[in-house]
């Protein structure tokens, strides 16, 4: 019989094992999470409820050798959005979009994106800053942070060095890419803890970390000596409607370089607005045919292996022929019997060619490599380049004696200067190098950047034979650097004028003017290198780049307040720099202020003819050669210069013509010879029938009637000129 009951009580054991066993086997769940996982869980839960926000710090100055600022970080609020807290989509986006100068959909986009936080703009202006804030409270979920923003307190001064920094504090270009490491400092952050609700708990944790600010960069660039060079630079290119120039004002026994530009330039602050090919720093990253600047480093390599000696004896017919080709002196005329310190002074492209020829290909690239013109010289600036030449092992006789004045082979300016450089240093070469010290935040100096050699090149005693060389250049009445004088200085230089290529072919018609001065020669503390890119008219660069050379030289001399070392000595006149004739440069479309600088600079006068303010014609035309001081009258209407003012002549017929018969029909017309070369005439400028005014100069390029000059097939090389 069963016991009434029973099920029940079996039942009500059951329930209560089953709720025993389940309630164990909870506690020993909360037990594991909350002794065994507890603190794990527990910082899960806290980083839940922070947020971090990232805090931006400023990037270090960069100031010149003086202290003047570059570069330097101010600081600007962003804006973000944490999407979790924003209420009213539509409406913030709206508002937000007023404010910030944002489309809407941008600013809802923006706004409403599945992450943690996103930035809606990033360093806004004062203004904009301001009404964020003063609104704050009608924009849930939207906050600011600092950051800092670049600015470059000079503008275009210096923009290649500098190169700029990107919206994330990052260098892009120059020397803030170079350094960006040590320029960036590291970053900081806020943490700020939070509700369920998105809510910022009061008393919570607030935590801080401070950014760290980058270091300090003082260069080696002395923002005054940069400032003549630009200015320099500027006048040039508008005198001769030039498409770039270089220049570069070195110390040669520290590295220290002192100033170097590119034109065209850039504002750093509005860097996207230029085109990117206008951020290049041509004088590291751009290769150009050196052309006679090349000679010096060929002359010390033949005086180092004792192949020549100054007062080596030279017969040149004006051509010297090797396999597959004929060397042309630059105006196809020869110097007879002659010295090796004749044909340098005259920069003789056949003298030069034979002693390449002379050195042959192991020495030749032996002294290429000496000094530092096959490789990069390790300054400290992105995206230097590297000149390019032929390799040794397929070096054939014609690719030296081309290669003996400066031609066929490229070299970055940098390399030049610096190889130049080891010549003024008594054949010492230096590492170029643009940063001078770092600083920490109190101005304290952490690192300096001494001055460091390469390698002995050439004896001393070769370097200031040299030097001798490069003096006659500037100062012997026949010697094509002239117009670099420097009043009450002895300097030294070469100039050089070399063909472009393009495809590897010479561009026609197009070439590089260029100039490597060194001053003073009794005690070398520069080197300065001017090259213009395709000027229009004359190119020669002893005529277009040596002049600019010359002020540039003059006016660091006297700012550096280095003392004369020939008192006495007769200079061009201070302000242009010019002998006669001086060559009119091109005024049309350039405001009357900029004419009137132009004018000034080329060492002429400026008459107006009517009232606007931009020139619309002149006489004489552009690429005249007229003698220093004359007048140039120019059109500020639509109508033309009245000619009927000054005495216009036509110039003549002269191929064909000996000196003396050119001379005589010139003269007989009003105007004046400017004779290169012997023999007869074979070319002029200006073109017969081209109307000029009275007392110009005719250009005129004489050939020696050679006979058979050049044998069938072969390529006349003579395209270094003067």
């Amino acid at each position: 019989m069963q016991v009434p009951g029973i099920g029940l009580r079996k039942r009500i054991i059951f329930l209560f094992i089953s709720t025993t066993l389940a309630l164990l086997g909870l506690m020993a769940r909360v037990g594991y999470l909350q002794f065994w996982r507890g603190a794990e869980l527990q910082a899960q839960a806290f980083e839940n409820r922070l947020r971090n926000i990232t805090v931006e710090p400023k990037r270090g100055l960069i100031i010149d050798a003086n202290g003047n600022e570059l570069a330097l970080s101010v600081s600007a609020d962003s804006v973000f959005a944490v999407s979790a807290d924003v209420k009213d989509p539509a409406a913030v986006a709206q508002r937000l979009s007023e404010i910030l100068d944002l489309s809407y959909v941008d600013a809802y986009e923006r706004i409403t994106r599945p992450a943690a936080w996103w930035y809606v703009k990033r360093k806004i202006t004062d203004e904009q800053s301001q009404r964020i804030k003063e609104e704050q409270k009608d924009l849930p979920g939207i906050y600011l942070t600092q950051e800092s923003r670049r600015i470059y307190p000079k503008g275009t001064l210096a923009a290649h060095i500098l190169g700029f920094a990107g919206i994330d504090n990052q260098g892009l270009e120059g020397i803030e890419h170079y350094y960006d490491s040590q320029l960036r400092g590291q970053n900081g952050r806020i943490e700020i803890e939070f509700d369920a609700r998105g809510r910022e708990i009061p008393q919570a944790v607030q935590h801080f970390e401070p950014a760290e600010d980058g270091l300090t960069l003082r260069l080696t660039v002395d923002e005054n000596i940069q400032h003549v060079v630009e200015r320099e630079l500027d006048r040039a290119m508008l005198a001769h409607g030039a498409k770039g120039a270089v220049g570069i004002v070195y110390e040669p026994c520290t590295g220290r370089i002192l100033a170097m530009s590119s034109r065209p330039t850039f504002d750093p602050n509005r860097f996207g607005e230029f085109p990117p090919q206008q951020w290049r720093n041509a004088a590291v990253s751009d290769t150009l045919p050196p052309g006679s600047t090349f000679k010096p480093i060929v002359a010390a390599a033949a005086l180092e292996e004792g192949i020549v000696a100054p007062a080596t004896p030279f017969y040149d017919p004006g051509f010297y022929r090797v396999p597959g080709a004929t060397i042309h002196n630059w105006n196809r005329a020869g110097l007879g019997s002659t010295d090796f310190a004749t044909g340098f002074e005259k920069s003789a492209n056949t003298i030069f060619a034979r002693v390449a020829v002379d050195l042959g290909s192991d020495r030749f690239y032996h002294y290429l490599d000496a000094f530092g013109l096959t490789r990069r010289t390790g300054i400290d600036l992105p995206g230097e380049a590297v000149g390019i030449r032929p390799p040794k092992d397929q070096a054939r006789t014609v690719d030296l004696a081309v290669m003996g004045f400066g031609q066929t082979l490229t070299v970055t300016p940098i390399q030049l200067v610096a190889a130049l450089g080891a010549i003024a240093c008594e054949g010492t070469l230096m590492r170029p190098h643009i940063a001078a010290e770092w600083l920490d935040a109190e101005g304290n100096v952490i690192r300096v950047q001494e001055p460091e050699a390469v390698r002995q090149v050439v004896s001393a005693q070769v370097a200031r034979t040299v030097l001798g060389l490069m003096e006659r250049v500037v100062t012997s009445p026949g010697g094509t650097g002239g117009s670099a004088k420097v009043e009450g200085y002895r300097v030294g230089g070469k100039t050089g004028t070399s063909q472009k290529y393009e495809g590897g072919r010479i561009a026609q018609g197009k070439y590089i003017a260029s100039f490597a001065g060194i001053a003073p020669i009794s005690d070398p503390r520069m080197v300065v290198y001017v090259a213009v890119d395709e000027p229009q008219g004359i190119y020669f660069g002893g005529w277009v780049a040596a002049p600019v050379a010359g002020a540039i030289m003059r006016d660091v001399l006297h700012y550096l307040q280095i003392p004369p070392d020939q008192p006495d000595q007769e200079g061009p006149p201070p302000i242009t720099g010019r002998r006669e004739p001086t060559v009119v440069p091109n005024l049309v479309n350039l405001t009357l202020a900029e004419a009137e600088a132009v004018a000034r600079y080329a060492g002429l006068t400026l008459r107006v003819q009517g009232s606007g303010t931009q020139v619309s014609g002149q006489f004489p035309v552009a690429g005249a050669r007229v003698a220093v001081g004359t007048q140039v009258v120019v059109s500020t209407e639509a109508s033309a210069v009245q000619e009927e003012e000054w005495t216009v002549v036509t110039v003549p017929e002269l191929a064909g013509s000996t000196r003396q018969q050119a001379a005589e029909r010139l003269a007989a017309v009003g105007l004046h010879l400017e004779a290169i070369g012997q023999g007869v005439a074979a070319e002029q400028d200006p073109a017969p029938g081209t109307k000029v005014p009275s007392g110009s100069y005719v250009k005129v390029v004489f050939h020696e009637e050679q006979g058979e000059d050049e044998e069938p097939g072969e390529e006349a090389f003579g395209q270094d000129m003067q």
